[in-house]
């Protein structure tokens, strides 16, 4: 049976609240870690089924190299288990980029390498002279040699703003407008420029679309291991019901499986599910629930995995998208009202480049995605499913062929399994919230919420940058947080 007083009680285990648990339990502190369902890993779960080991939804970890998980796993004493399927300067061709400009009916196809050092092949992607090379050329520097104090003034501009002070070729402007939807879930017109240059710095520098044996999944398995062989407590299976307050404190948790009691809840459920509903709006104040429920969600990735019972596929990823494909606030809106347009975007990820394990001898599975809506209910997603499956016919037919069977889910699927959607609309995101200009950056909201012991953990809170790579920075700040707070209060005792 599980104790029932901890020093820090967990909420979920995405990569944010598993990275807090897993450090402070290393450090001593007693910790027990709650999970609603069976699988562990939030939006970094990794399916292994049937001889096929493969990622939920597509996923590239950026950057390659210096990840957030990297120290993680030093502390723990596994660095040796932190083993990325590629190496940032890996010489082989890593990537099949398709593109297509809007005054041209077909698409050009290159391979690109890992690194983004060469601009080269995107240039033969795009098919510019050499004036939009020039400028390309310039834009692209300015980003990567842009300082911290440079990038934390751009927190309240739009990428778009940034773009029109600058002359910016077209063929750029939409690579960097399908970069925002596939990196960040989000439209140019509403990205930070200071979000998106820093992962464009990251990609440039450090490598991008980064993968891990057995998916990111492998990730998830080695910390929940040594967040109990360090002596943690984990209960999955167990719904949290309520966080417990008492005077202005935390006291603990009421779940599924009884209470429990600790001076410190760390939440990786999202931060509105943890304020609005298993703390209660009654324990703040009105401003910071107008200001909690204000916060912007960000898209989703509706994904379609493909198993194939032959080897069709030769590179790690496949990337398409065209000047009318990739998606801004109004075009999104559009697709919200049943208008699916011509061509979507895909990002396709292919497990067994990354992993020779990953499916049967002989056989291959191909994750792919598309952005959509966060709402659950969302009422485009079968038809994105249509386009998604009738493009890969069209471009892909190899592929295609070689299909034995499809598994779809969308942002239902991602709410039921991560955050509980406790505002119409909301609950499927790919990263989570507040990751648009004016909300992230310095204005992201703070981990350290207003009551005494409670943080917010992943990707709504205290950190930057991409997805898993925030989440896992976020982790690890509020590990260090926490520490800060139980010193203090041992001091006052």
């Amino acid at each position: 049976m599980p104790d029932e007083s901890y020093d820090v009680i967990v909420i979920g285990s995405g990569p944010g609240g598993l990275s807090t648990a897993a450090l402070l339990q290393k450090r001593g502190l007693h910790c027990l870690l709650v999970e609603k369902n069976n699988l562990l890993g939030g939006k970094m779960i990794s399916i292994d089924k049937d001889g096929y080991a493969y990622d939920l939804f597509p996923h590239g970890q950026v950057p390659m190299r210096g990840s957030a998980f990297e120290p993680i796993f030093e502390e723990l004493g596994v660095r040796d288990e932190f083993v990325p399927a590629l190496e940032p300067d890996d010489p082989r061709d890593i990537i099949t980029l398709l593109y297509r400009r809007g005054d041209r009916q077909e698409y050009n196809r290159v391979l690109q390498g890992q690194a983004m050092t060469d601009p080269t092949p995107f240039f033969k992607l795009w098919d510019i002279g050499a004036d939009d090379q020039a400028g390309t050329v310039r834009i692209m520097a300015e980003m990567a040699e842009m300082s911290e104090e440079e990038l934390a003034k751009l927190d309240n501009v739009t990428m778009h703003e940034w773009l029109g002070e600058r002359d910016c070729p077209s063929a750029l402007y939409n690579y960097l407008g399908f970069h925002a939807n596939a990196s960040l879930a989000e439209p140019i017109d509403q990205v930070a420029a200071s979000e998106q240059i820093l992962i464009m710095q990251q990609m440039m520098l450090h490598g991008g679309g980064g993968q891990y044996k057995g998916g990111f999944g492998g990730l998830t398995a080695v910390m929940a291991r040594e967040f109990e062989k360090n002596g943690g407590t984990l209960i999955n299976n167990c719904r949290v019901e309520k966080i417990d307050i008492a005077d202005g404190s935390v006291s603990g948790i009421t779940t599924s499986e009884g209470k429990f009691t600790a001076p410190v809840v760390v939440s990786s459920a999202g931060i509105q599910p943890t304020i609005l509903k298993l703390c209660g709006e009654e324990h703040f104040d009105k401003a910071y629930v107008n200001y909690i429920k204000g916060l912007v969600p960000g898209w989703a990735f509706t994904s379609i995995r493909y198993f194939l019972d032959k080897p069709v596929m030769d590179t790690a990823m496949y990337v398409m998208y065209s000047d009318d494909s990739w998606l801004d606030t109004e075009r999104f809106e559009k697709i919200k009202d049943g208008s699916i347009p011509e061509e979507v975007l895909l990002f396709m990820v292919n497990h067994n480049f990354y992993d020779e394990n990953a499916a049967p001898p002989g056989k291959q599975v191909l994750v792919s995605g598309t952005v959509c809506s966060s709402n659950p209910e969302a009422k485009e997603i079968e038809a994105l499913w249509a386009k998604m499956d009738e493009q890969m016919q069209r471009f892909f037919p190899e592929i295609w062929e070689a299909c034995e069977r499809r598994e779809y889910n969308g942002p239902k699927e991602i709410a039921d399994l991560t955050r509980d959607s406790v505002i119409e609309g909301q609950g499927g995101e790919c990263v989570g919230l507040a990751q648009i200009v004016g909300q992230c950056g310095s204005m992201k909201p703070d981990s350290n919420a207003p009551i005494n012991g409670l943080y917010i953990a992943g990707g709504d809170a205290g950190s930057r940058g991409m997805g898993t790579h925030q989440s896992a920075l976020s982790g690890t700040a509020v590990a260090r947080m926490v520490q800060q707070y139980l010193r203090g209060r041992t001091k006052m005792r």
